[in-house]
C-alpha cells in the first residue's frame, strides 16, 4: 500500500546543516487551555526542522540531473494525508480513493502562487522529479479557515475527517498533519 513510506530514508541534514538542531518549534496554541499555555511541539525523529516549523524528511531524493523545484516553477505531484491527533487517521490515500471509486488526478501548482497550503508549498521547494518527501505540518502552515487552499481530499470521508480536526473548536485538539508528496514533474 504505502511501500515508499518504509523505504530507506534519505536525510536532509546535508541540505540544511545549520537548521536541524537550532530551530525552536515552540508551542501549539490550544484555545481550551489558559492563555499562554499550549502543547509543546514534537520534534519528529529523522525529520529536519525548518525555521517556519515545518519538519521534512526525504524518502527519495528524486532523479539525478533534474532541477530542484523553486519559486515560480510549475510542479505536478501526488499526495497522501494523515491527521496526527485523530488517531493518525488518513484523510487522503490511494486506498481510500479506490474504495470510493475515485480516479484522482495529480495536483498541479506553481510554487509560491498561494493555491496550496503553505506547508506543501514550502515542502515542494528543493524537490526533484521522482522525489518523495514527508511533511510534518504545523497548523499555521496548514489549511485556511475558508478552505480555499488545496489540495483537498477527493472523498467525502476524507473531507469529513480533515474537517473534524481542522474545524474543532474545543481547543484541545492538535491540528498537526503528516502529508507525503511525490513529485511527478
Amino acid at each position: 500500500m504505502l511501500s515508499w513510506l518504509v523505504a530507506p530514508v534519505m536525510s536532509l541534514a546535508g541540505s540544511f546543516p545549520s537548521m536541524a538542531s537550532e530551530v525552536d518549534l515552540g508551542y501549539e496554541k490550544q484555545e481550551g487551555l489558559k492563555p499562554g499555555l499550549g502543547k509543546k511541539r514534537t520534534r519528529v525523529p529523522g525529520f529536519t526542522a525548518l525555521p517556519s516549523g515545518l519538519q521534512v524528511k526525504d524518502v527519495n531524493p528524486g532523479r539525478n540531473g533534474t532541477s530542484e523545484a523553486k519559486e515560480g516553477d510549475f510542479v505536478v505531484f501526488t499526495w497522501e494525508g494523515y491527521t496526527i491527533n485523530y488517531f493518525g487517521r488518513p484523510f487522503e490515500t490511494q486506498t481510500l480513493q479506490k474504495m470510493a471509486g475515485v480516479d484522482p488526478n495529480p495536483v498541479r501548482c506553481q510554487i509560491g502562487d498561494g493555491t496550496v497550503i503553505k506547508g506543501i508549498d514550502e515542502g515542494l521547494r528543493g524537490m526533484r522529479e521522482g522525489g518523495i518527501r514527508q511533511l510534518y505540518i504545523p497548523v499555521e502552515l496548514s489549511y485556511d479557515e475558508e478552505k480555499r487552499l488545496g489540495p483537498r481530499p477527493t472523498t467525502a470521508g476524507g473531507n469529513r475527517a480533515l474537517d473534524f480536526v481542522m474545524d474543532n473548536k474545543g481547543g484541545l485538539m492538535d491540528k498537526t498533519l503528516l502529508i507525503n508528496v511525490a513529485v511527478k514533474r
